[in-house]
């Protein structure tokens, strides 16, 4: 039993700072706060998805009408096969190939430009989400926020989410198109071959949300 008391006095005196336990002082303010609240909650995360959703939208309209140009050569073709001379027939399939390889590009660049479109944001936001944690945990005297994901139990008194988004907002303004410049004026954000969608990952929480 001795032994279990010299093992845990020591984490006890880290985790609650050994001046806590002097007389009139303040134990230590511990917070913990919810990443993908703040993502999906606060007005700059909605509109950056938002902003990303209407960039995939364009995106996917041109992949679209060009599914449609290879869908309407194709029907062509089968319509007028019979009447058609070899020569013509060979250009109308080579035109139909051509078609398909530039769709199959389409949706390539479409991807790599909206993963990288995602990567910016994330990458914005996660710098705004780290210099409002700062501030925020300055402001109200916090020792400690934690982010839930590394949390295996808080009690509700210690979640700090409604607040942090109120800061977050307070600091943040929502006045920018995030695939244009933030209002700190940092820059910004496939099933067969023949129909391919931009990959939709831009409703995901920003990955590597900085911790405290």
């Amino acid at each position: 039993m001795q032994r279990t008391r010299i093992v845990l006095l020591p984490l006890f005196l880290a985790l609650c700072g050994s001046g806590a336990l002097a007389q009139g002082e303040a134990p230590s303010k511990i917070g913990v706060f919810d990443p993908e609240a703040v993502w999906k909650t606060t007005e700059v995360g909605k509109k950056m998805n938002q902003d990303l959703s209407d960039a995939r939208d364009r995106l996917q309209t041109g992949i679209d009408k060009k599914q449609q140009e290879i869908e309407a050569l194709v029907e062509k073709l089968r319509q007028q096969q019979a009447s058609l001379s070899d020569d013509k027939a060979q250009q109308m399939q080579k035109d139909i190939q051509n078609k398909r390889v530039e769709l199959n590009r389409m949706n390539e660049d479409a991807t790599n430009d909206m993963k990288q479109q995602l990567n910016e944001v994330q990458g914005r936001f996660q710098q705004m989400l780290s210099e409002t944690l700062d501030a925020f945990g300055k402001e109200k005297h916090f020792s400690l926020i934690l982010n839930k994901a590394g949390v295996d139990f808080k009690t509700d008194q210690i979640e700090v989410n409604q607040e942090l988004i109120t800061k977050f907002n307070e600091v943040n303004k929502a006045t920018s198109r995030s695939t244009g410049k933030s209002s700190s004026g940092k820059p910004t954000a496939s099933k067969t071959p023949e129909k391919k969608t931009p990959d939709k990952t831009p409703k995901e929480t920003p990955k590597d949300t900085p911790h405290p």
